[in-house]
């Protein structure tokens, strides 16, 4: 009997959230997850002491179809490179560590990109919070939600006048064609990597480039959110750095930097405009559980200080 060749190589990143990775693998090895595409996962660990190496021996001994590898250097590109080099998928999913598929996850993925012959396709992502509730300044969990709401097989515009709001949108919940996204020795910017920008900088080149997205609304992750990242503080500083990460990536893939750098310059003060009046006038200012001003003025904040360094929000400390 020959073994059917691999349809998606999972690739799974992680550097210290392995009591979180195991949840993610385990349920990424749900029959019903795809439904029999054939399949592999690629754990790559970024923690020099290699901490998630003896979890994913323990699953390969126990015949689960899942290889380690393993770079220290601290650069999300640097192993989101390592594992897609070591793909044999004809495409690359992509599941954070804090992430669980729900059934028919893979199988919907590869369905659609199968169906429409895109060249990357993208799923919700809904939390699971660890107190069991979302946090009162956000009680409908909308800040940790990503959902179109859109049929299947929508196209997704990053950019031009039938753009849909890109709110979230990145490598956490995304099945890649490997023949036409990653088709340079490095896919993933180095220069992007240290500080979680690279998938923004990876999607900017590639829709610059014409590769087609769509909306996959049947593949489904759940992103476990621990009590640290409920505070409104995290959500103002993750905020303020992912729009950090949109103007840089705008500009580094523009054929008009500087005309896209002016351009990015006048929305981050008008964003900071804007919130902040609203600021004033809604009394936001008083205190209570409203921070949608403070967090869009964080937001344009971050377009104007896209050139100081980012860095990885501190977890613990947030």
């Amino acid at each position: 009997m020959i073994d059917a060749p691999i349809a998606v190589s999972v690739v799974v990143l992680s550097y210290d959230r392995v009591h979180l990775l195991e949840r993610t693998l385990v349920n990424c090895l749900r029959p019903e997850v795809s439904n029999g595409v054939p399949f592999e996962i690629i754990v790559v660990d970024n923690h020099p002491d290699r901490l998630a190496e003896a979890l994913v021996s323990r699953l390969a001994a126990g015949g689960a179809p899942i290889r380690y590898f393993a770079d220290a250097r601290r650069n999300v590109s640097i192993v989101r490179n390592v594992g897609i080099k070591a793909a044999a998928g004809r495409y690359v999913a992509f599941i954070d560590d804090d992430e669980a598929p729900d059934a028919g996850w893979l199988s919907e993925l590869h369905a659609c990109l199968e169906r429409t012959g895109a060249d990357a396709a993208f799923g919700p992502k809904y939390p699971v919070f660890e107190a069991g509730e979302p946090p009162a300044w956000d009680p409908e969990g909308w800040r940790y939600t990503l959902d179109y709401r859109e049929p299947a097989d929508t196209p997704i515009h990053l950019f031009g006048r039938l753009r849909k709001k890109g709110k979230g949108l990145g490598s956490g919940n995304a099945a890649f064609r490997v023949a036409t996204c990653f088709d340079t020795p490095e896919p993933f910017a180095v220069a992007f990597g240290d500080a979680n920008g690279e998938d923004t900088h990876l999607l900017f080149r590639l829709a610059l480039a014409g590769k087609r997205f769509v909306w996959c609304p049947t593949a489904v992750v759940r992103e476990f959110i621990e009590t640290d990242r409920t505070k409104p503080s995290y959500m103002i500083t993750r905020m303020k750095r992912g729009s950090q990460h949109y103007a840089a990536s705008r500009i580094a893939t523009s054929d008009r930097p500087g005309l896209t750098r002016i351009k990015v310059t006048f929305l981050g003060l008008a964003q900071i405009a804007v919130h902040a009046g609203l600021y004033l006038v809604s009394g936001e200012w008083l205190g209570g559980a409203r921070y949608d001003n403070r967090i869009g003025m964080a937001k344009g904040l971050g377009k104007l200080t896209y050139r100081a360094p980012i860095g990885f929000i501190d977890e613990k400390a947030a």
